[in-house]
């Protein structure tokens, strides 16, 4: 059973300036399919559900039926261990299938076959372990070998891309992003990043209960300061990384989540091999959410994850997911923030520069990127 739908996005471009987009979703809620049902057989359920983090979306489901229970989380090596696996083979599919094609490159099928593979295999802390030195080793021998060269970090942009094109499996990528332009929008107008928070915080967020109905639709983070859409995923949790923070200090905001995903696949490594290191934010975390509810979230490769669950005794009740793609394409969310605001050479230049915007953004599901006239809106 899969419940992955597509998104649509619809451009309205004029001499290389895109003037509007919208955004159509045609992602079900899953979540309903789930309501009346007994809680062992929504847990077996939720994993054949998605084509995509189906483990990650099976431990959410599992740690917030726990905490509708009463049950405190206790941080579980074997999860962590399952979604960084999970993370590895979707960032491994980006930047080795889908980023090279963009560029007229040929796709690195065997060598994703071969990682991914590996990671399907992973049973115990041993063999964790050896992928994970494996993974750390291909970032810096394959990936981005060209950085690993140099005693210190670029000084320019200019180094930057000198540092790219040097080696790598990213590399040309990189500099083909850097090289076509600045991608931060006029005026700066970006979403803004969304941190890495417990789940404790969410509850207190959804102030005690259940998220509201059209929360999964347009997912807003609130505090002091109002309630606003929020870019999830790889780029909020490096952004603060030197050489990711360099590319959105030059304003090429694709080129820095590309980075952040490698950055972001060596996290991945390291948790294989040390899962809740002390040093690193973890995986998963569940709160209860009230008499009978809970919440679990979890760091997918794409951003957080939410699931949160009512139980009327052994039965679901209520239950909501709220996965990373409604984040990043929210009404007010990143992409429709960064779609306007600069000029392309041309109609097919900025229809380009829209569906790499798109793919920097990782939805879980397929996409296309099309021009529309105006009376199509």
């Amino acid at each position: 059973m899969s419940t992955a739908g597509t998104l649509r996005i619809a451009a309205r471009i004029e001499d290389g300036r895109c003037l509007a987009a919208r955004i159509e979703n045609s992602r079900p809620r899953a979540a309903g399919l789930l309501v009346g049902r007994s809680v062992d057989e929504a847990l077996r359920l939720v994993p054949a559900l998605f084509s995509l983090c189906g483990r990650a979306q099976g431990i959410a489901a599992r740690a917030a039926v726990g905490a509708a229970r009463g049950e405190p989380y206790l941080p579980s090596a074997e999860d962590e261990r399952a979604v960084s696996c999970e993370a590895a083979q979707e960032h491994l599919w980006r930047l080795l299938l889908d980023w090279p094609v963009r560029f007229g490159r040929l796709p690195q099928r065997t060598r994703f076959a071969q990682l991914h593979h590996r990671l399907s295999k992973v049973s115990d802390a041993g063999t964790a372990f050896d992928i994970g030195g494996v993974l750390l080793d291909f970032v810096a021998k394959e990936l981005l070998s060209g950085f690993f060269l140099s005693m210190r970090e670029p000084a320019s942009l200019a180094e930057f891309i000198s540092a790219t094109r040097y080696g790598g499996l990213v590399g040309e990528t990189l500099a083909e992003l850097i090289e076509a332009g600045r991608w931060t929008p006029a005026n700066d107008r970006v979403a803004p990043l969304l941190v890495a928070h417990a789940a404790a915080d969410w509850a207190r967020m959804f102030g005690g209960g259940m998220p509201d109905e059209d929360f999964d639709r347009a997912p807003a983070w609130r505090d002091e300061s109002g309630a606003a859409a929020h870019e999830t995923g790889a780029l909020a949790r490096q952004c603060r990384s030197p050489l990711v923070a360099s590319l959105l200090g030059y304003g090429h905001r694709i080129a820095a989540r590309v980075f952040a995903q490698v950055v972001d696949l060596s996290d991945d490594a390291s948790r294989l091999r040390h899962p809740l290191a002390r040093d690193m934010q973890a995986c998963v975390d569940a709160a209860a959410l009230g008499e009978g509810a809970g919440l679990a979230c979890v760091e997918t490769s794409r951003g957080v994850l939410l699931h949160a669950v009512r139980l009327e005794g052994d039965i679901v009740a209520d239950y909501r997911i709220i996965a990373p793609t409604e984040w990043n394409f929210a009404p007010a969310g990143a992409f429709l923030c960064e779609a306007t605001g600069w000029e392309a050479e041309s109609r097919e230049a900025a229809l380009a520069r829209l569906d790499w915007l798109a793919l920097s953004l990782d939805p879980c599901v397929a996409f296309e990127v099309v021009a529309e006239d105006a009376g199509d809106a």
